[in-house]
């Protein structure tokens, strides 16, 4: 499911606590609703099914940092 880029998602957004965005040193974050990353990070734990977005939206799978929005 496609997630919308709004405020309220970019709040609830936890990217900045997950060890590849840490380990990666990745800039943005909200990576479900804006697409991967212009860094290609090195996958190091994913924490998107903690997300509240993830559950949210019922998404699937992670590493949206790596594979990009969910759809």
């Amino acid at each position: 499911m496609k997630v919308p880029t709004t405020p309220e998602n970019k709040a609830k957004c936890i990217c900045g606590s997950c060890p590849t965005f840490t380990k990666n040193s990745l800039k943005v974050g909200a990576f479900c609703t804006l697409g991967k990353s212009e860094k290609t990070p090195k996958m190091q734990g994913c924490a998107c099914t903690t997300c509240p977005v993830f559950g949210e939206y019922t998404l699937s799978e992670g590493y949206f940092c790596l594979h990009g929005a969910a759809e």
